[in-house]
């Protein structure tokens, strides 16, 4: 009897203790809590065991778990993938047309000089005042070469030197000529006294000269001082035994040779009918070298005929150095 009092007192002792802590809410040391799927009730036919689902993160960038407060908050709907947006066809590049410059390039050409420049300054700036690059070809020692050779180059006009030459024909060259008596020595000392007789300039043509241009070895002794100035000829071709192209080219001087004279006559007929020459040539060459003299006909002619003459003809005014022939 006695011991059966003992033990009861005992298992009173050991329920006590447990509901204490667990009414303190907080968990037994002693006691060892089994998982739910331990405790769960053993699968039988009737109770069959459920599909275990797959891991998965318990945040995703769809339910907000990179926002500060995305814990706790209840799952979001995924969002729709993005859709690429829709792309534009590409817009079709319209032809381009060419540019103005490359227009102008394809033109023909026309170069123009006026020769025997300096005696008259009316007449130097009538030439200067002209819509066009229109070279000034000066006449050694005449009284208004400098001051018309200075006003050129501000202008943007090309400067040449017109070199007066012997000629078939006998008549008067001028001062500074240059003649087949002359020696090499005497040649190269004139030669170098014209050139120095105004500044700048930037190229030469010969004044008359049929019969010193057809003389190849003073063709050779005229384009070694060009060539050592670095100075361009153009051949006004006085005679058609002219050696001055092929000097130049043996040389090394940059040069051209002429196509039409404008004024042997200075009627208004023969006056329109060489320009038209010289734009014929132009056309059917690609380019063509013009020359006139500083008469009151020829400059009048020129001041109506250049204005538009691009627009109405369809050939390019251009200086003479645009249509140099550079030497191989």
């Amino acid at each position: 009897m006695l011991v059966a009092v003992l033990l009861a007192a005992v298992l009173l002792g050991g329920c006590s203790e447990d509901e204490s802590a667990e009414s303190a809410g907080q968990p037994s040391e002693s006691v060892v809590t089994a998982p739910a799927a331990e405790i769960a009730e053993p699968p039988t036919e009737n109770n069959p065991p459920e599909p275990i689902a797959s891991a998965a993160p318990a945040h995703s960038a769809a339910d907000g778990a990179d926002a500060p407060y995305g814990l706790g908050m209840p799952a979001l709907e995924p969002l729709p993938a993005p859709q690429p947006a829709e792309q534009e066809p590409p817009e079709q590049s319209p032809e381009v047309a060419p540019a103005a410059s490359d227009e102008a390039e394809a033109l023909p050409r026309l170069g123009i000089i006026i020769d025997d420049v300096g005696n008259s300054r009316s007449a130097g700036e009538r030439i200067i005042a002209l819509p066009a690059p229109v070279a000034l070809a000066i006449m050694p020692f005449t009284r208004n070469a400098q001051a018309l050779a200075t006003l050129a180059a501000e202008a943007g006009k090309p400067v040449m030197l017109h070199l007066p030459m012997e000629n078939l024909a006998g008549l008067a060259i001028g001062e500074g000529g240059l003649s087949t008596r002359m020696s090499r020595a005497d040649f190269e000392a004139q030669l170098q006294a014209s050139l120095n007789a105004f500044t700048p300039v930037q190229g030469v043509n010969n004044h008359m000269g049929s019969k010193l241009t057809a003389d190849r070895e003073r063709m050779d002794w005229l384009m070694t001082q060009l060539a050592a100035r670095q100075l361009f000829f153009v051949d006004s071709r006085t005679t058609k035994e002219t050696q001055a192209a092929f000097a130049a080219q043996a040389a090394g001087v940059p040069s051209v040779s002429r196509d039409v004279f404008l004024d042997n006559e200075r009627t208004q007929v023969e006056l329109d009918r060489e320009f038209r020459l010289a734009l014929e040539r132009a056309r059917k060459q690609g380019a063509a070298v013009l020359i006139g003299h500083p008469y009151p006909e020829t400059l009048a002619f020129l001041e109506r005929q250049l204005p538009g003459l691009e627009r109405r003809e369809g050939v390019r005014l251009v200086s003479v150095q645009a249509l140099l022939r550079q030497p191989h």
